[in-house]
């Protein structure tokens, strides 16, 4: 292949290709930042009822291993929250999420689910799972988006619950924009 061509090739691998996910990784106490998207719809299952969605969520990532076939469990990163004083799991004295692994999912790369887009901007979304204090195993879809920011869409699983549940006993899904902050997210 002439020299010309192979420069050819390669800008267009970079601008229709995947993009690097390197510069979503953290180190030190770098870390994505944010709030609950709040909004009925987004919150339901994450919120105590009757409290102001003051639910805010800490993400460190290392995607290294993000694509990696390795038998075992891939750490991602992870993942804390600020609610240890009024949120689902604070009876128990914990936050909703304490410094939780994110784990790859190696059986999504896999399947035509790793090929979905989730509209323009996102350079790669990917499923992980990550455990709660108190309310088990939740499902992550991490969003890296084109500006250097995060969305993180958390999914709790429950059983179909009683009409007058609990936010803890009821299912939730639950939307946090992130913005990366080199100094940390303060808790």
């Amino acid at each position: 292949m002439r020299p010309a061509s192979l420069l050819l090739l390669a800008a267009l691998s970079a601008a229709f290709g995947c993009r690097s996910t390197d510069r979503f990784n953290t180190s030190g106490e770098a870390a994505y930042c944010g709030d609950i998207v709040y909004a009925p719809a987004f919150t339901d299952g994450f919120l105590v009822d009757g409290e102001p969605p003051r639910l805010r969520m800490q993400l460190t990532l290392d995607l290294s291993q993000l694509h990696s076939s390795s038998e075992g469990t891939t750490l991602l990163g992870s993942l804390s929250s600020n609610d240890a004083e009024t949120g689902l799991c604070s009876e128990q004295g914990h936050a909703l999420f304490d410094g939780a692994r994110v784990r790859a999912i190696p059986q999504v790369d896999h399947d035509t689910i790793s090929s979905l887009t989730f509209g323009e901007g996102h350079d790669e979304d990917f499923f992980a799972y990550v455990d709660s204090t108190c309310l088990g195993t939740m499902l992550a879809l991490v969003s890296l988006l084109r500006n250097g920011d995060v969305e993180l869409r958390l999914f709790k699983p429950a059983a179909l619950p009683a009409s007058d549940a609990s936010a803890k006993d009821r299912p939730g899904f639950a939307l946090f924009s992130m913005k990366r902050n080199e100094s940390g997210c303060g808790f």
